[in-house]
């Protein structure tokens, strides 16, 4: 994942130091009950024929990733435990990665199954129908291809299309890994491959209830990443009565298949809503290698640390930490675009700095779109943020009013206590050196996010915080200046030593004083001098804690106080920290990720890479809270942009850290260069990987305070010191 962010400007040092010579779930259902197995229809009846509690289930199954690929051939085995039926038939088009996963005979491209019933999770003994060889199932006109053919193929009175990779949110997903020349779009986005961008999935639904003649799909699903925005829902929204999509990045277990499908062939009466409610309640809960004793006892043995057996609730628990799902009836979306335009114009009444605040703080999910703050909030916890942070009864009104919208709309929600904030809803809120973005940013939003766009004021809004654009005015912003309501002129003081030099055992007390009126988060800087090459390792970058903090829906935020300077001492020891995997340990930067409540529940972030152990490797990161490993991401590079998803670490697979330094050509007086390169490596195995704390080498280092302002900007102070041992 590119991460461009440059940490400091740090000549002056270089000089100085030359001189010198830096969810709990609901009780656990048993194992879903295996019906008989239903052969496919001969001659399917006429979709006139169809009698009106009969089901088309399609799942459009992109796992031409090796991140995903045996995770999704899972899921499609789930499928199987249920099978089709006389009133549900369930089919679905795989397609596979070549040179990863080597199960059921290691077959690759995409086939299209009718989905038969048999008890086997590690082989697919539907009926192959057709053999399609290699496919980009990245191509609009390959979901057209296969929703057509299955709807023209089954008949049947209700629609059901399950789409599962990668998403991105608003850009949308769905790489393909055959597909690598760029899209035929031309956008950054697709410049390293193919993708199903969310205008693209909007023009291929359309397309398919045009040829086919049905009115609405009952359901469209997205067993994927981000998508639960509300972008997304208002481009699929003409084209589903109900949506199933997740706000934050999914685990690899994806949804409960065996769960729901069984209930729809118990009860086809049922409609999209329950269909869709069914979906959210048994995500993680009722998912088959959790209820399951025998494949529970798989599942814990190749993805805990633990050899100990685990009930069904415990594996539940601790894969929902930070899960989301919901489902949204697409008839409430029209009063809910209509209570975000009222919300649109009651922000542009406000002052923009109190809305730089809400943004800030506001409960994120996953960035896909390299370094700094993640441009997707949840829209619930942002209205009510801002309903806090002013006086204005308008804009009150309108908040309270976008909250009940939201609440009609989300007709089921799931998620974990990790993400307390979740109300079933984001929407992208990017900072200023975002929005500009020629490859991602405003005109890329307006293109692919189109019709939300096009239906919503939410964009008026994002130019006229940006651009000062009228909300009710078009205006050729390209001979604008973007502004940034978020930043601020912030000082941060130089810093005060309690010594110059200490030693290994010893403290360092620092005082600190940082001036300015918009500030986020501050930052601690540490970093080691190489005198050899001129340079400095980044060894550690942590939280300093507000001391005082408040709270929204669960979601924790410094509170730094109206008086000015915020002025306050740290006290820093000589530590560095490394990654374990309990038989070596290899120094590591651990980045600040999440605030949390209290130290001990922030989130930190690893940077690195991570080598399967079947072959291959992709940029990702290693997430900790409390010293423990809590989630691992890979990434798929976009562009500028990036498709996240959750890797279920193997044994055997390794990562590799990166590590972070900047060069400072103190000899030849240019500017410092800020690069990564690759450090030590773990394994993973049968003992976890944790946080470990290791006793700072000797030598001088930088320590530094970063403030940064609400729009994602730092601003910085230095000093040295010497530890000897």
């Amino acid at each position: 994942m590119p991460r461009p962010r440059l940490l400091l400007a740090l000549l002056a040092l270089a000089l100085a130091l030359a001189l010198a010579a830096c969810t709990d779930t609901a009780e656990t259902p048993p194992p879903t009950a295996r019906p008989a197995a239903a052969k496919p229809t001969a001659a399917p009846a006429s979709a006139a024929s169809a009698s009106d509690d009969t089901w088309l289930v399609m799942l459009y199954e992109d796992a031409d990733d090796q991140v995903l690929e045996q995770d999704m051939f899972t899921d499609v085995n789930e499928a199987e435990l249920v099978g089709s039926s006389d009133k549900v038939t369930i089919v679905a088009q795989v397609d596979r990665y070549k040179g990863a996963f080597r199960g059921d005979g290691n077959w690759t491209g995409a086939r299209r199954l009718y989905i038969t019933q048999d008890d086997d999770l590690k082989k697919l003994d539907s009926e192959v129908v057709d053999d399609l060889g290699e496919v980009n199932m990245a191509d609009g006109q390959t979901l057209v291809d296969f929703a057509e053919w299955a709807i023209e193929t089954y008949p049947a009175a209700h629609h059901a299309l399950i789409l599962s990779d990668h998403g991105m949110g608003w850009p949308g997903g769905w790489s393909d890994g055959s597909a690598t020349d760029p899209g035929p779009d031309g956008l950054d986005l697709t410049s390293d491959g193919d993708l199903l961008l969310l205008d693209e999935i909007d023009a291929a639904l359309g397309q398919i209830r045009a040829d086919t003649g049905i009115d609405t799909f009952d359901l469209v699903g997205f067993d994927a990443c981000l998508m639960g925005q509300i972008e997304v829902l208002t481009a699929i929204a003409p084209h589903a009565d109900y949506i199933v999509a997740s706000e934050e990045v999914e685990p690899a277990l994806g949804w409960a298949y065996a769960s729901f499908l069984g209930q729809l062939v118990d009860a086809p009466a049922m409609d999209g809503a329950d269909l869709s409610k069914a979906i959210v309640k048994g995500y993680i809960s009722e998912d088959e290698r959790i209820v399951d004793d025998a494949s529970r006892a798989e599942f814990v043995r190749e993805n805990f640390d633990s050899p100990k057996a685990r009930s069904a609730r415990e594996v539940a628990v601790d894969m929902s930490h930070d899960i989301t799902l919901s489902a949204y009836d697409s008839a409430a979306l029209p009063d809910l675009l209509a209570a975000l335009d009222d919300f649109s114009v009651a922000l542009s009444k406000l002052n923009k700095k109190t809305v730089a605040s809400a943004r800030t703080y506001a409960q994120r999910f996953e960035n896909t779109f390299g370094d700094g703050p993640s441009p997707y909030i949840d829209l619930g916890n942002f209205a009510a943020l801002v309903k806090k942070k002013t006086d204005s009864k308008s804009a009150d009104a309108a908040a309270d009013a976008l909250l009940e919208a939201i609440g009609r709309a989300v007709i089921a929600e799931k998620h974990g206590d990790e993400r307390p904030g979740a109300t079933g809803m984001a929407i992208y809120f990017p900072t200023s050196k975002l929005y500009k973005s020629r490859n991602v940013g405003r005109k890329i939003y307006a293109q692919v996010a189109g019709r939300f766009a096009d239906e919503a004021a939410w964009e008026n809004y994002l130019n006229f915080y940006y651009y000062g654009v009228a909300m009710d005015e078009v205006a050729p912003m390209n001979t604008l200046a973007i502004m940034a309501p978020g930043a601020s002129e912030l000082s941060v003081a130089d810093l005060t030593l309690s010594a110059d030099t200490i030693n290994q055992a010893d403290t360092l007390d620092v005082g600190v004083s940082v001036d300015g009126e918009q500030v986020g988060f501050i930052y601690f800087f540490t970093g080691f001098y190489r005198e050899e090459d001129d340079s400095i390792l980044v060894a550690d970058i942590d939280y300093v804690d507000a001391g005082d903090s408040r709270e929204e829906g669960g979601v924790f935020y410094p509170e730094w106080g109206a008086d000015r300077p915020v002025e306050f001492d740290y006290e820093w020891v000589p530590l560095r920290y490394g990654l374990s995997d309990g038989s070596d340990t290899v120094f590591a930067l651990f980045e600040p990720s999440d605030y949390g409540a209290a130290n001990d529940s922030a989130t930190y972030v690893v940077h690195g890479s991570y080598s399967f152990v079947d072959g291959g490797s992709r940029p990702a990161q290693l997430f900790f809270k409390d010293y423990e490993l809590v989630k691992v991401l890979g990434f798929s590079s976009q562009g500028e942009a990036s498709a996240p998803r959750a890797i279920t670490p193997q044994a055997g697979d390794s990562f590799t850290v990166e590590n972070q330094r900047i060069l400072l050509h103190s000899d030849t007086g240019g500017p410092e260069e800020y690069v990564t390169e690759p450090g030590g490596t773990i394994t993973f195995g049968d003992q976890p990987i944790t946080m470990e704390e290791m006793t700072a080498p000797a030598g001088d280092y930088v320590l530094g305070v970063q403030a940064e302002d609400m729009d994602g900007n730092l601003y910085e102070s230095y000093a040295t010191v010497t530890v000897n041992e």
